[in-house]
């Protein structure tokens, strides 16, 4: 009987002689099924020294890699089918908000016409100095509104729609922000809301998206208050 002594890397080399070889790119590299495992596993076996095989221990751990692979591959499929759940049941408590006048975290107010939307901002301790800056969607300022000693609370800003020459500004979305500071000279976060009537729900990699009837968009999550 002729024993075969042709090393495992030796034969690999011989193999590839008269193969093609294919290239993967790095992203399918590190995708790994256990379809792939345990093709590694018994080309491994196939190409072992006969004189020098793997031994038991190293056959227990590989197999023991696919099993966890194999859980992982599981656990995984159960995490993704479950994250799907909870987007559709997100969806669904979004719908609940159709035709509500909500309250939410937000900076933004539309303008149309002589109409346009309100502002809130709370002050969480008195104000100095208050100032309030109006952007344009290109991040211009179009206006500027001062104040002096406000007390803590919350108050509506109420914007006129012209800008700081006195003209009346385009239809359209602008973003009002606020800045503070105290009687240290210290500044200090502005919290501001916006509200409106849900008209709109669509799902999107941000969450559950509420659409108000003047056009502007807020995050489900940032809703602190809803009425019918």
């Amino acid at each position: 009987m002729t024993v075969d002594t042709t090393s495992y890397y030796d034969s690999l080399l011989a193999s590839s002689s008269t193969s093609t070889i294919e290239y993967t790119s790095a992203e399918e590299a590190t995708s790994l099924t256990s379809e792939d495992f345990l093709t590694l596993l018994v080309t491994e076996l196939q190409y072992q020294d006969p004189t020098d095989p793997m031994d038991n221990v190293e056959m227990v751990n590989q197999l023991t890699q696919y099993s966890q692979l194999d859980e992982l591959a599981s656990l995984n499929e159960k995490i993704e089918s479950f994250s799907d759940t909870l987007d559709a049941m997100s969806a669904v408590s979004g719908l609940d908000y159709l035709g509500m006048e909500i309250e939410a975290s937000g900076y933004t107010v539309t303008k149309d016409g002589d109409d346009v939307s309100s502002i809130y901002y709370t002050l969480e301790e008195d104000a100095a100095s208050l100032t309030v800056n109006v952007y344009d969607s290109n991040g211009n300022i179009v206006d500027t509104a001062t104040a002096t000693d406000v007390e803590a609370g919350t108050y509506v800003f109420a914007w006129d729609g012209y800008d700081y020459t006195g003209s009346e500004t385009d239809d359209g979305t602008y973003s009002i922000l606020f800045s503070a500071e105290n009687d240290d000279g210290d500044s200090f976060d502005v919290s501001t809301t916006t509200t409106g009537t849900v008209t709109g729900v669509s799902t999107t990699d941000d969450g559950v998206i509420l659409t108000l009837s003047d056009g502007r968009t807020v995050n489900m999550v940032d809703v602190t208050y809803a009425t019918n």
